[in-house]
Order: C-alpha cells, then structure tokens, then sequence
C-alpha cells in the first residue's frame, strides 16, 4: 500500500462527535470511556490530543498529556486509527508529532502484552529517535481484579536528544 499524506491538527471540541465513533466503531481495537472524558480532554487537554484527518474525515485520534509531576515526559493515553487505514505508519507518525509538539525529553506509554502492533511502533519510535526504550508492567492483570483486563506494560522511551 503506497504510503498516504494525512493532516494532523489539534483535537476540538466539535470533534469528539466523530472522535467517538470511529472509537466505537473500532471495539475491541481499543478501549472505550464515557463521552465526557473525551470532551474534557477536548476542552483540557487540546495541546497534547490530536486528531488525523483524510479530508475532512477524522480517520485517527490519539490522546496524551504531560503528568504535572514528571514535565519532561509526553503520557500516550489511548490512539486509535479506522482500520482502513491502518498500515500507513498513522500511528507512529501522530505519536512523534505529539511527542516533537510538547518537546519533552521522555515518552511514555502503556501496550498490552497481546498488542504486537503497538509494541513493534514504539521500539521503532525508539529508533528513530535514537533513544533508548525500557520496560515494565505497570499495572497486572490482579490489579484489575482479574476482570479479563490484560496487563498494561509500560514503555518509557528516552532520553529523547533533541538537535540543534
């Protein structure tokens, strides 16, 4: 598949509309919380979340924020590309656009064990930002009380070295 330009802009308000149907329409692929989390990041959080477009069709989301205690790092929440699109490397290239856009020194990320797809993005997002990538688990499966929750393994990516 010949790789595809796609624009990628802050998320808004007026977005979370089909923000939250490409994440409904994209289950069990990723997770789902209520609307009104998605427009509080919206609304909150609109420096670090941004969303992929074809036009005028929103094809791509992905979420993020700086933890008030660890300013230096970039948090990947939660991204989610319509399944149309996936194999573009839509992924990677909105986690480095968040990742430049906050100019942070760390990134961080949680993938469940089974997700293969997302664990091959970050170690390359590790490359090509020659940076190193260290794991561990953040959260285990006991954590979540056994409820069929995977693991979330964390993937800290840095330190990122910016050049000149």
């Amino acid at each position: 598949m010949p790789e595809r330009a796609f624009r990628i802009r802050k998320v808004t308000l007026e977005d979370i509309k089909n923000v939250y149907k490409l994440l409904v329409a994209n289950r069990p692929y990723v997770g789902l919380n209520s609307r009104y989390t998605y427009f509080l990041l919206a609304r909150d959080f609109s420096d670090t979340c941004v969303v992929a477009l074809d036009g005028d069709d929103i094809i791509g989301f992905s979420s993020g924020y700086i933890p008030p205690n660890r300013q230096d790092t970039f948090f990947s929440w939660e991204i989610v590309v319509h399944k149309d699109y996936r194999g573009n490397g839509l992924q990677k290239k909105l986690l480095l656009h968040q990742i430049n856009r906050a100019g942070v020194k760390y990134f961080e990320g949680t993938i469940n064990p089974s997700n293969e797809v997302s664990k091959r993005n970050f170690c390359e997002i590790a490359q090509t930002l020659n940076a190193p990538c260290k794991t561990r688990v953040l959260f285990s499966e006991q954590d979540f009380e056994n409820d069929g929750h995977e693991a979330e393994i964390l993937y800290r990516i840095g330190p990122i070295k910016r050049s000149c």
